[in-house]
This record gives C-alpha cells, sequence and structure tokens, in this order.
C-alpha cells in the first residue's frame, strides 16, 4: 500500500478566480477546462513519503488532470503533502460590509456543453459574485511545478514580531513557488491575535491594523508553515548571532535577524512602571499591581473570563473600578471588550 487519495472530477473556477489571487500564480490558458481538480483526502505510507513529488505526479498523469487545489477548513487536516503545494492568498473585498453591494452584476453567458445544473462540479452552490471572503484557504500545485526541483533554503531566519510588517516578511519569502525555506521562526510575544479572539469580535480588546484582518491571519495557517514561538527578547548577542528570550533565558540563533515589532505604548515606561506580564524589568522599573497596558504580551490572558483579574471587575457585590487612560483606538476597543465580558459601564 503506497497511498490513497480522493478527486474530485471538476472545480468551480470562476469561484476559486473571483476569491483567490490565483491568476497570479497559474497562466490559466495553459491548462484545459477539464484538466483541473481538487484533492479531497489523501495519505501516504511514511515508507514513500520521500516519493511524494513522484507519486503526485502519477496521480496527475492517471487521472488525466495538470493543475490540483486543496482546500484547509477550520478543521482539515494537513496532510503530508503540504510542502509540495502553493498556497495562493485570498482576496480582499472593497468594503466592510456583511451584505451585497445594489450594483448591476455581470453574468456570464452558458457556452455550448454547459448547464446551469452541472451535478459533477464540486463546490457547484457557491456564488463566484458573492462579495462574501472564503471561509477557508485554498493551496494548488501543477504538473510544472512538481517537475521543477524547490531551492531549499536551511538558513535561520528569524522574525521578532508579528507586526504587518513582519507577517507580510514571511508571506513574501513562503509565497516564491521556487524555494523552500525549512528554519523560519517567529517570535510573537501573546501569539497571534486570531488565537485569543477566534471569530468572536465581541472578545476583542484592542484595535488591529486592517493589512491583515483575522480571518486572513487564520487563512495565512503561520504555526502550520513557520514556526511561532509565544515569547518576548530581552537582548541580541551579535557577536554569536542568538536572541535571548524571557522563556528561561532561551536562546534562538540565527543568521539573519528581522526586527519588525511595529509601534508599542510607552506611556508606562515614561513613567518608570511596567505592565504586569513584562517580566524580567530593568532595575529603574517596577510592577504595580493591576496595571495594565494594552501592548501587555499576556493581556488576553490578565483579562481572560473566569481569571482572577475578571472576577474582581465583574463582581456584583464589591465591584471594582477600572480606569483606561488615552484616547485612542485601543481605548474604545478596551472598553467595549470589557462590556462584553460582563463590566457594568457605571
Amino acid at each position: 500500500m503506497i497511498g490513497a487519495f480522493l478527486l474530485a472530477k471538476d472545480v468551480n473556477l470562476d469561484y476559486y478566480k473571483s476569491h483567490f489571487h490565483i491568476q497570479d500564480a497559474v497562466l490559466l490558458n495553459e491548462h484545459e477546462r477539464k484538466a483541473h481538480t481538487r484533492l479531497i483526502f489523501s495519505v501516504i505510507n511514511p515508507i514513500f513519503e520521500r516519493s511524494t513529488r513522484f507519486i503526485l505526479k502519477e496521480l496527475m498523469r492517471l487521472s488525466a488532470n495538470t493543475c490540483m487545489y486543496f482546500e484547509i477548513h477550520d478543521k482539515t487536516i494537513i496532510p503530508t503533502i503540504f510542502h509540495e503545494l502553493v498556497h495562493v492568498r485570498s482576496r480582499r473585498f472593497p468594503h466592510f460590509l456583511d451584505k451585497k453591494w445594489d450594483h448591476e452584476r455581470y453574468i456570464p453567458p452558458i457556452t455550448q456543453g454547459q448547464t446551469n445544473e452541472s451535478t459533477h462540479i464540486d463546490g457547484k452552490e457557491r456564488d463566484p459574485q458573492d462579495e462574501i471572503e472564503s471561509p477557508f484557504a485554498l493551496c494548488f500545485t501543477t504538473k510544472r511545478l512538481l517537475s521543477e526541483p524547490k531551492i531549499v533554503k536551511n538558513s535561520r531566519i528569524v522574525v521578532v514580531g508579528a507586526s504587518d510588517t513582519g507577517i507580510s516578511f514571511i508571506e513574501a519569502l513562503l509565497s516564491i513557488g521556487y524555494l523552500q525555506f525549512t528554519n523560519i521562526v517567529l517570535i510573537a510575544p501573546g501569539g497571534l491575535s486570531h488565537h485569543h479572539i477566534g471569530d468572536k469580535r465581541a472578545q476583542n480588546l484592542k484595535s488591529y491594523s486592517t493589512s491583515y484582518t483575522q480571518q486572513e491571519l487564520k487563512r495565512l495557517m503561520l504555526e502550520t508553515r513557520v514556526r511561532v514561538i509565544n515569547a518576548r527578547m530581552v537582548d541580541i548577542d551579535r557577536s554569536d548571532k542568538n536572541i535571548i528570550l524571557d522563556d528561561d533565558n532561551k536562546i534562538i540563533p540565527y543568521d539573519t535577524l528581522v526586527l519588525a515589532m511595529g509601534l508599542q505604548d510607552k506611556t508606562l515606561p515614561s513613567l518608570g512602571f511596567a505592565s504586569r506580564g513584562i517580566a524580567p524589568i530593568s532595575e529603574d522599573k517596577k510592577h504595580l499591581e493591576g496595571l495594565l497596558s494594552v501592548d501587555d504580551p499576556k493581556l488576553y490572558d490578565h483579562l481572560r473570563l473566569g481569571g482572577t483579574l475578571m472576577n474582581a471587575l465583574t463582581n456584583r457585590r464589591r465591584p471594582q473600578n477600572c480606569v483606561i487612560y488615552g484616547r485612542s483606538l485601543h481605548s474604545y476597543a478596551c472598553i467595549k471588550g470589557l462590556i462584553n465580558r460582563g463590566m457594568r459601564p457605571e
């Protein structure tokens, strides 16, 4: 037994084109319309994993396909062939509304031999013009990509900070189809934002940039493609090319270091204080019980539902006061998040 694969007969190519930047990665004119398929399920015997490329080429030859897609939903198990696929970024519609625009839409004509009720098309119920971001991530591969060997880059690339710059830098590296980076590390204090919020926008405690929405971050699947470390950098050893983390002075070596921490609030450091989740701290800084910064890497842990701090703030008998300093978007988002967690606004 070498492996088992399940393929769809046809795909809703119009939906892929309208919801993903697939035309930037695939020359669709070089592929016949019937040569597109979707991989639904795959499993390979671990003994033959080193021949994954050959197996995929034979799979496409036997099925008479030249382009194969793979959809990754929230509960999809990542297959062992994932490193041979190329990730396609989803399209962002030019609005923030949850309803369709009221404008005339172009309805493509039905070509000869094509019907509206094609029963063999996979995903035929999806509307290419629904103006709603796709709920899944998309990867693909072609015969040509499988025939071209990837150049393996083992350079140790460390990115400090999960800001827009850091994430876009990693995305740019991973989008190069002929290169395979095997050692990319992302140092993200507090983890990635969508780990804390998920699909519940009401649980948000701070404002985020619109360069990457929470859904886009989830569909990038950085946890699967790179190594994400939930820690904070405290020092850099430039002579030995190491960075030191606050996690028991853990050392991460690097060949290329990218610092992309982004903008951070400096109100507390200017007053000689450090937020509750910052440790270790310098001698000129000190902690104060109940004092938090919006950029605290453990902000969501401190203000989690059922935690000691939130229980004190939502206690009906002896309610505690909460003072929020500032008038930025972070302040309003924090106020809204605390109210949604059960704190009274009075």
